[in-house]
């Protein structure tokens, strides 16, 4: 009898060490359209199952997957709404999640100033826009650079957060025009009043509230304002001065160094779904609007307006590493990073900023045709 109590306590000990040898990965990421990858890979999982053997098997909707690969559970996969800007990052070095989704930027300023994380995957470009309410004579860049300079008093300008992508790019717009801006209320020789909406979810209720007379932002939230009639796009970022943002890097996939190593193998197997999406997406544009749609809960109208001012890649070619680079001068020349990527360029920041190792053994295992 003793002898059968004791093989049952053996069996259940090897069944609960078998399922604790399966991994939970945590993901952060901050639901707009920027981030659809995840939504397409999670939404067409059957294309992923019949395209490479690997997909998210949905156990409680936005919430939590079991990662399958070949019809063997490999990996639970957790995922958190973590909010826009620095809280993604933030919450990643604090030990929340392992692997987030957010703008390069804000990353890169982690990453400088000593927190163990890296860039694992490029996500996305540009989708930064200006936004003016619809009786604003203003249609262009040229018009608010002259519109700035005839107002007797500043004009205020919304941002979601200090290390937002859009507001870098507007202000260093700005300074080459000429213009003068500052975020203190009480300076009224300034020519644009930067105001802290202190998230995305408030620029729009600001514009319409006249709290703000515009804001800089990522999409969706400028096609938002256009649907509901209450704001206009008249800038798309892309375009602005000096002329070095051009398909500028904007939202990316970061990992702890913890995770790369600890997780790397269900990491890899996960990047493949996001590689597969982001080609998914790229050519079924009518799909990626309404997987946006439904995941996001934006409308079809908004999602048919904002995704195509986008650009959705995985692949760090030489194109995106040099735009990269643009990034980096440019936080160094604004004094943002004081750390691990002070003054850093080429071989030397990659190696701080960058860890691709499992993203190109999905690719290569992947065997695809073209790597978007």
């Amino acid at each position: 009898m003793r002898s059968i109590f004791g093989l049952a306590i053996l069996v259940a000990l090897i069944i609960s060490c078998a399922k604790r040898e399966i991994p939970v990965l945590k993901m952060g990421y901050v639901g707009h359209d920027h981030q659809s990858a995840l939504y397409v890979a999670a939404l067409e999982h059957e294309k992923t199952k019949a395209d490479a053997g690997v997909w998210l098997q949905e156990m409680e909707p936005k919430k939590h997957y079991e990662l399958i690969k070949n019809g063997k559970k490999i990996a639970d996969i957790e995922l958190y709404l973590s909010g826009g800007g620095s809280k993604m990052p933030t919450l990643m070095s604090q030990g929340h999640f392992e692997v987030g989704f957010g703008g390069v930027a804000a990353v890169a300023f982690f990453t400088d100033k000593g927190s163990p994380m890296k860039i694992i995957a490029p996500l996305h470009t540009k989708g930064d826009m200006l936004v003016l309410t619809p009786d604003n004579p203003t249609n262009s860049w040229e018009d608010f650079v002259a519109w700035v300079k005839e107002s007797d008093e500043p004009i205020r300008i919304g941002f979601k957060n200090p290390v937002a992508v859009a507001k870098l790019i507007f202000e260093r717009a700005l300074e080459e025009e000429g213009l003068t801006y500052t975020s203190d209320k009480s300076d009224r020789n300034k020519d644009v009043l930067m105001v802290h909406m202190k998230g995305e979810q408030n620029l729009v209720p600001g514009l319409q509230n006249h709290i703000i007379d515009g804001y800089v932002s990522n999409n969706p939230w400028c096609a938002m304002a256009e649907t509901k009639g209450v704001g206009k796009c008249v800038a798309d970022l892309n375009e602005l001065p000096p002329g070095i943002w051009k398909d500028h890097p904007c939202c990316c996939i970061a990992a702890t160094d913890s995770a790369m190593v600890k997780k790397n193998d269900v990491i890899k197997e996960f990047l493949k779904l996001i590689i597969l999406a982001t080609q998914y997406a790229n050519e079924d544009p009518e799909m990626h609007v309404q997987d946006a749609s439904e995941w996001i809960g934006t409308s079809i109208e908004v999602e048919s307006i904002s995704l195509p001012t986008s650009g959705f890649t995985t692949n760090p070619d030489e194109d995106w590493i040099k735009a990269m680079q643009v990034w980096i001068d440019e936080m160094n020349r604004l004094g943002k990073l004081e750390g691990k990527l002070k003054e850093k360029t080429g071989k030397a920041a990659e190696e701080i900023l960058y860890d691709f190792s499992a993203l190109r053994k999905a690719a290569d295992e992947l065997k695809l045709e073209k790597w978007y």
